[in-house]
């Protein structure tokens, strides 16, 4: 069987989501499809630092070791969330307070892998999508202000002058939530804030978004003059709004997934030259966090590898060209 990331060597890095239990479970998938890994947990906030100064990095040495051992590239994710951020960030914090406890933790945590993560997700998914405020409120932008992101870009960069820094966020296609991710990306290259490229989650379904909605954002962020990357793909089987479950996914709804990762890597493969790496938030359906959300046990098929490591149709579809 040929490897996805053989098939895509002039295109992109093809990457996945991993974890500690998924590098040993799907160590043969990974090493044979994949090229890049983002820590599905791993090197968030909360699972480096729970306790101010107390950093823990066993479970993202073990991957980025997977990753060494196999001469894998990595996508750092994230320094700056306003999830799985340890309560006692924000406790009793004045703005220079705030500033320091992140400044320290991306000083820390970048300079411990400054050769082994080649990007990293500085900021994640700041902007608001459900309301017609800009910014998402947080902590973050209630004692710092709303120029947080600033200064997670300019310690970033200070840190790690040999990284690319992304800003990442979901649904990055949609309207009005589109405008308002490039809006602020362009008001940071604006202020001289080194941004380096803009992360498009791409947590989609079989129903949405369409070929012509992927391919006129890309266009609209490709103005930025920025990287692109496709951080956190999937393609669930249900809508967003579908709280029902189904035993197994019928050739009808297999078709329509097929069709829609054929679509889709049609589009990423024709902005080659400014994407340079697309990452599947999971290795295969039989571990995927979608079948948790948004329906607690809920199974979901959203990746291109089925429960027995196998591959689907969906697989066969972005390799036919």
């Amino acid at each position: 069987m040929a490897g996805l990331k053989d098939k895509y060597r002039d295109y992109f890095k093809i990457g996945a989501a991993v974890n500690t239990r998924t590098i040993n479970t799907h160590a043969k998938l990974i090493t044979e499809h994949f090229n890049s890994l983002t820590c599905e947990n791993e090197t968030k906030f909360i699972s480096l630092q729970k306790e101010e100064d107390n950093f823990n990095f066993r479970q993202a040495d073990k991957i980025v070791q997977f990753a060494r051992d196999n001469h894998l590239a990595m996508r750092g994710h994230t320094f700056t969330w306003h999830n799985q951020t340890p309560g006692w960030v924000f406790e009793n914090a004045t703005k220079e307070k705030l500033l320091d406890r992140l400044k320290t933790h991306i000083r820390v945590v970048g300079q411990r892998y400054e050769k082994d993560f080649y990007c990293w997700d500085v900021v994640n998914e700041a902007i608001e999508d459900k309301t017609e405020l800009y910014m998402r409120k947080s902590p973050w932008t209630e004692i710092i202000g709303e120029d947080f992101m600033d200064y997670a870009f300019l310690f970033a960069k200070e840190i790690l002058p040999g990284a690319d820094l992304y800003y990442n966020d979901y649904n990055e296609v949609k309207q009005p939530k589109r405008d308002k991710i490039y809006k602020a990306v362009k008001d940071m290259i604006d202020r001289g804030i080194p941004v380096d490229g803009v992360g498009l989650q791409c947590h989609w379904s079989i129903y949405s978004p369409s070929a012509d909605h992927i391919k006129s954002a890309i266009e609209q962020y490709a103005k930025l003059g920025l990287k692109i990357q496709v951080t956190e793909m999937d393609i669930s089987m249900f809508s967003h709004e579908d709280k029902t479950g189904i035993q197994k996914p019928t050739e009808k709804l297999i078709e329509q997934q097929a069709k829609a990762y054929g679509d889709a890597f049609a589009i990423f493969r024709e902005y080659k030259d400014i994407i340079d790496n697309v990452t599947l938030w999971g290795v295969a359906d039989d571990e995927t966090w979608l079948d948790n959300f948004p329906v607690k046990e809920r199974k979901n098929w959203p990746l291109l590898f089925d429960e027995q490591q196998q591959p689907k149709e969906a697989y066969y579809r972005i390799m036919d060209f």
